[in-house]
């Protein structure tokens, strides 16, 4: 199916690839159930002007982050997605911009599901990203773990985002990050640390005391 969509992309240019109605369609068909479910409990839901309100609400989740704002990042990720961005930072500083699209964002896949019963309703979206961003993380003693402040890198990213579509004031929430099995590793994070002083030898103590 992907190979029959990716033939019939028409490409107009290297950054902005367009779909065809039947590639739109073919993508979106088996995701109708669930984005009629979702629409039930949140009319504005569109899968046209969501990719950009999920791009906003991952840049503004990235910028907490870094400035370590965690009572608005809390209100930007779910409680299953904070702990996995925190986890490590926190002698760590974060240097970290979101530079431009290099594809516009799209809905790729839409699930809506209940949990422990019908009734109780979640929403996933997963946006996929396509940008360039800089990322610079420093340890406690201001040595460059990652990346650098000048390395603009072009990151290519499966985002999900969820709602509890129950509560009628929730909002979209980042979830987590769907990694490919044809992704490529990322450069490993250059660990440091403090190497201890010498212990003093006890002779030579003994004769300073003389």
């Amino acid at each position: 199916l992907k190979a029959g969509i990716e033939s019939r992309r028409i490409q107009t240019s290297r950054t902005a690839p367009v779909y065809s109605f039947l590639d739109i369609l073919i993508l979106l068909f088996p995701l109708f159930p669930s984005l009629r479910k979702i629409k039930d409990h949140d009319p504005d839901f569109s899968t046209k002007t969501f990719p950009e309100k999920a791009q906003e609400i991952f840049i503004e989740a990235h910028n907490s982050l870094a400035n370590f704002n965690k009572q608005k990042l809390h209100s930007l990720v779910t409680e299953r997605c904070y702990p996995d961005m925190v986890r490590g930072n926190r002698y760590r500083t974060i240097r970290w911009r979101f530079l431009e699209s290099l594809e516009p964002p799209r809905v790729v896949h839409v699930r809506c599901e209940g949990v422990m019963n019908r009734g109780n309703l979640y929403g996933q979206v997963t946006v996929r990203m396509h940008s360039r961003q800089i990322l610079a993380i420093y340890d406690r003693f201001g040595r460059l773990m990652y990346g650098g402040e000048e390395i603009p890198k072009d990151v290519l990213e499966y985002v999900v985002f969820e709602r509890y579509l129950v509560n009628p004031y929730g909002t979209w929430r980042m979830h987590g990050k769907i990694v490919p099995e044809w992704a490529p590793p990322k450069d490993p994070i250059i660990k440091t640390l403090m190497i201890p002083a010498p212990a003093p030898d006890p002779s030579q103590e003994h004769e300073k005391v003389k």
